[in-house]
């Protein structure tokens, strides 16, 4: 079996991705570059560029600033926001402590109010969105519906190359128009979605299924994928909700591309406890394995996850089916057990 963190589909540090159009991320860019300024301009705290002080005559230590905020080309977009770059050294010295993490927000959240980057409506909608309406529910019912459903299937797994994005208009009509039995109304509707195909952050999924390759190049191979994002919390929320404390670690973000295998053992050891027969299971998903793969989500595009249906669940309902996947799978941090 072999590891390859998959790099060929984007490269993180410029937000582009092979398959991605350049027209399309363009408000995108240009909403988080607002939204940067806006931070920078509201006193949150930012990793700028540090620069070496002079040394006065009259001073022993050097002290660290971060540069004037012409020097890093914003000068003109800070000064029309009403706002100017974090001094560093003000907080390195005690001379100022830094605002907690709720006062940044607040003043982040009044400053776009006031320049009328977002409204007051817009992110009381977003809230109550996430409180009410998105969850793991949304992604356990795709992929249910993607186990009995083949043709529901390719569209997630093989979209036109001229349109790589479309599995998100798969899964709109889907959720559009599938009734959640738990409540008598679809998962979705039009007016939960803020203006986007399924929800935030799930315009541009990229959606790939382990274990057997029924599709395409590697059909025939046994492959795992597991999600991540190495640069900070990428992620499909408008299937999964809120991401989880781990996903955000360190720890998971860098280990999962240096040892994803290992990372899989030890989601597995905690889920199967001492249950010798959930350990045997996973050990002969593992010995079948042909390659693991890590996805490295970014920006432009989130990675989502079909789990394999275990042979125990072949003759169960769909509904049945929803109740019994879980989130971590959906990102490959763990196997359905039966």
């Amino acid at each position: 079996m072999t590891t390859s963190p998959d790099n060929s589909s984007h490269d993180h540090e410029t937000g582009s991705t092979a398959d991605n159009d350049s027209v399309t991320s363009k408000p995108r860019r240009s909403f988080l570059r607002n939204t940067a300024l806006a931070a920078l301009a509201a006193g949150t705290a930012a990793s700028l560029p540090k620069v070496e002080a002079r040394q006065a005559a009259s001073e022993t230590n050097n002290k660290l600033h971060s540069p004037p905020a012409e020097n890093l080309g914003i000068g003109n977009e800070l000064e029309a926001m009403g706002g100017s770059p974090v001094v560093e050294s003000d907080y390195a010295s005690g001379e100022r402590s830094l605002p907690s993490l709720k006062q940044r927000v607040l003043a982040l959240k009044g400053l776009l109010v006031e320049k009328g980057i977002l409204s007051e409506e817009k992110i009381n909608g977003f809230v109550g969105y996430y409180e009410k309406f998105v969850g793991p529910h949304l992604g356990a019912a795709a992929v249910a519906h993607a186990w009995v459903n083949a043709d529901f299937r390719r569209k997630l797994l093989e979209p036109p190359a001229e349109q790589p994005f479309m599995a998100s208009a798969a899964l709109r009509d889907f959720l559009f128009n599938t009734v959640n039995p738990e409540t008598g109304h679809p998962f979705l509707a039009p007016q939960l979605t803020l203006g986007t195909a399924i929800g935030p952050e799930g315009e541009y999924l990229r959606i790939v299924q382990n274990g057997l390759q029924t599709t395409g190049p590697d059909k025939g191979k046994r492959i795992h994928n597991i999600v991540a994002c190495t640069v900070c919390s990428c992620y499909p929320q408008a299937l999964l909700g809120v991401q989880p404390t781990w996903y955000k670690s360190q720890q998971y973000r860098s280990r999962v591309i240096s040892n994803p295998l290992g990372v899989l053992d030890e989601f597995m050891q905690d889920l199967a406890g001492t249950n010798q027969e959930k350990l045997a299971y996973y050990k002969n998903y593992r010995d079948s394995l042909d390659e693991i793969r890590t996805w490295d989500s970014n920006s432009e595009v989130r990675f989502f996850v079909i789990p394999e249906l275990p042979s125990a669940w072949q003759k169960l309902p769909e509904q049945k089916l929803r109740q019994r996947i879980t989130r971590n799978a959906m990102l490959g941090a763990e196997i359905l057990l039966p």
